[in-house]
């Protein structure tokens, strides 16, 4: 589980009435005739076994093993916007940045340029930056990270400690555009945790839900929130009061899954300044560029064999 850093950084997308009445009238109709005849597929699904969170976790984590050797964002391109915006303690806007950036592979390794920063084109000088970056991709360097980025990679990894923190119950199925995923909720195990970093402080205080899909074991949603309020080093740095985390990731086709929507709100003091962060990230056009893997995804493990 990733969140970011708890300091407040920014990360780096006619007719006449008449004749309308009578379309949405067939439009309506349409969409309900749509809707009820998926129904019954959806009902059945949900007379299956529930797993038990050892069962879930178990086919989660060889899912996701299994994905991290197939390289799936480097077999797609596609587009990126990115938003970011600021607001004072009384809600005004106090800026606000946007970019858009194209994801395409280069020598199987994926690469975000960027192509439009604030809707407007770049500058000669950020169009050459961008080349340079691809050019030394193509050259064989990884394309760089930010030292906060990495930071965060290690401070919120999956591991047996980090589990350990909560307690998890699968508490039946729900709808994830279009497809059954089971739905396990989480909250922290005790208000007694040890903390050995800012990290610790957040995620002591972090409860949440997760949809996995009920047929590729796929993590097809998450929504993370702050339980209480933070102190960050004793409250002198600031407090964090909200923190909520939204992060949906879309079945493209068989075996390939990429996250499609980020949508994280952050509130509280920094120093003496009150302030709310709001940043959103969507995906989409998303285009098969290089053949998946010839390699089978792991079977899951039935519900009721442990």
């Amino acid at each position: 589980m990733k969140a970011p850093n708890p300091k407040f950084q920014a990360p780096e997308k006619l007719q006449t009435p008449s004749s309308n009445s009578r379309w949405i009238g067939v439009l309506s109709l349409v969409f309900l005739w749509s809707f009820f005849s998926e129904l019954p597929k959806a009902v059945a699904l949900t007379n299956a076994v529930p797993p038990t969170f050892t069962e879930l976790a178990s086919n989660v984590v060889a899912r996701s093993k299994w994905e991290r050797t197939q390289n799936t964002t480097a077999q797609f391109t596609f587009g990126k916007t990115r938003l970011l915006e600021e607001f004072d303690s009384n809600g005004k806007l106090e800026a606000s940045k946007r970019s858009r950036q194209e994801w395409f592979p280069i020598n199987g390794v994926p690469f975000a340029r960027l192509v439009e920063r604030n809707g407007k084109p770049l500058t000669d000088k950020e169009r050459k930056t961008e080349e340079e970056r691809a050019a030394a991709v193509r050259a064989g360097k990884k394309p760089a990270r930010s030292p906060e980025a990495t930071k965060r990679d290690k401070e919120w990894q999956f591991t047996d400690e980090m589990l350990a923190r909560y307690t998890f119950k699968v508490t039946g199925q729900e709808a994830v555009r279009g497809r059954l995923a089971w739905v396990v909720e989480f909250a922290p195990r005790s208000k007694d945790l040890p903390v050995k970093n800012v990290a610790d402080r957040v995620a002591n205080k972090v409860a949440g839900k997760v949809w996995v899909d009920a047929e590729d074991w796929e993590l097809a949603r998450m929504k993370f929130w702050l339980t209480e309020e933070v102190a960050l080093i004793g409250g002198i740095v600031g407090v964090l009061r909200k923190f909520e985390l939204l992060l949906e990731r879309t079945r493209l086709e068989p075996n390939a899954w990429l996250p499609t929507t980020v949508d994280f709100n952050m509130a509280g003091r920094e120093l003496l300044t009150n302030k709310r962060v709001h940043y959103t990230e969507e995906a989409k056009d998303f285009k098969r560029v290089a053949p998946a893997p010839a390699v089978v995804a792991p079977n899951p493990v039935p519900a009721g064999s442990r």
